[in-house]
């Protein structure tokens, strides 16, 4: 990742950083030449995978979102360290909602997930809940597989201490009204989302007169769009490149995001409505999830073809009167408790227990 040292890591951790291909802009390669460019740090990166897992002798191994690593480049590592260590155990853990069906199910196939689930894993960590997203259903996992999926729940920070009035006087808004927050992740593709949210509260402001905003922008947004975003922003609309959105989103009335799991775990974690505009690529995670609590009336999702002032401003309005105890109390029904870390925690220390004390998963 190209913004892991952006994150404060826990006490006793580290990462080892893996070298990525870099590439001039405005060189256009085709997809067999980036595919050819692409071979040497693959290799690299599997052989640096691979020395790690052997050195480190892990007692235990958690492989996140690819079960063989990117292209599989973990493969040959995972399966070596098996062999020479047979005690290790390896647990895979997944977001419910990755692409669509289709195109994992054949990805899974061409690298031999599937036979990694049957030979390597011990257990499949979902970061979810079946009755909102069924994956063995949606990833035709075997049946010979599917008593190894344990569903954690959604996985949630800490709710963050948050004076709403502080806030406000912290970026200099209007103590009353109705507060809307926008926000895009890193921001690297965000500016149709942001541009259209500019406008959309503009025209809200009618209906809203003490509408209130915060724009946050993230840290990879090209210069350009902050820029011309920042130009924009008014003595009731802030923008900012960077901040804690948690926090932000404890203090919001609605909120415009779009669909990454993070962002849309915190905001119904905190019950507050959401608009969703998904990321336009050729990925449809963020769609399907989108649409998926759009289904259940957590959400309104604003397609990115459909995305303009007006789409976006009926969305936000159903946001700011959207009513918050029915609101909450419809998450409380689908979604408990967000407390999938504590889950999550709990069910890779069972793995760390001696195999004649483990409790059955």
């Amino acid at each position: 990742s190209p913004i892991a040292n952006l994150f404060a890591l826990p006490a006793r951790c580290d990462y080892i950083k893996l070298p990525g291909r870099l590439s001039l802009a405005q060189v256009r390669e085709t997809r067999e030449e980036r595919e050819r460019a692409e071979q040497p740090y693959r290799a690299l990166r599997s052989r640096l995978l691979r020395d790690a897992a052997l050195g480190l002798k892990p007692e235990l191994v958690l492989v996140d979102h690819e079960p063989l690593g990117s292209h599989g480049e973990f493969r040959g590592g995972l399966y070596a360290l098996k062999a020479r260590y047979p005690s290790t155990r390896f647990v895979f853990g997944l977001r419910d909602i990755m692409d669509d069906t289709v195109t994992i199910r054949a990805h899974w196939q061409k690298l031999g997930v599937y036979e990694a689930f049957e030979n390597l894993y011990d257990g499949i960590a979902v970061y979810g809940l079946p009755k909102l997203y069924d994956v063995a259903a949606a990833y035709a996992i075997p049946p010979s597989v599917q008593p190894k999926l344990h569903y954690c729940g959604y996985i949630v920070g800490d709710r963050p201490p948050c004076d709403a009035a502080l806030l406000r006087q912290q970026y200099g808004l209007p103590q009353n009204g109705p507060l809307v927050l926008a926000t895009v992740g890193s921001g690297s593709d965000g500016y149709p989302v942001l541009s259209a949210t500019m406008m959309a509260l503009q025209r809200l402001k009618a209906r809203f007169p003490e509408l209130a905003a915060m724009v946050v922008t993230g840290p990879l947004m090209a210069a350009e769009h902050q820029t011309a975003l920042q130009a924009q922003a008014t003595s009731w609309c802030r923008i900012v490149s960077r901040t804690d959105t948690f926090q932000l989103m404890a203090a919001s009335d609605g909120i415009v995001s779009m669909g990454g799991y993070n962002s849309v775990c915190e905001a119904l974690a905190l019950a507050r409505p959401l608009v969703i505009v998904p990321r336009a690529t050729h990925k449809i995670e963020q769609q399907i999830r989108a649409e998926t609590l759009a289904a259940y009336g957590l959400a309104r999702c604003v397609h990115p073809r459909e995305l303009n002032t007006e789409s976006l401003a009926n969305a936000l309005e159903w946001a700011l009167l959207c009513h918050r105890q029915t609101y909450a109390k419809r998450i409380q029904e689908l979604i408990p408790s967000f407390d999938g870390a504590a889950r999550l925690t709990a069910y890779l220390s069972r793995w760390l227990e001696p195999p004649d004390s483990r409790v059955a998963a």
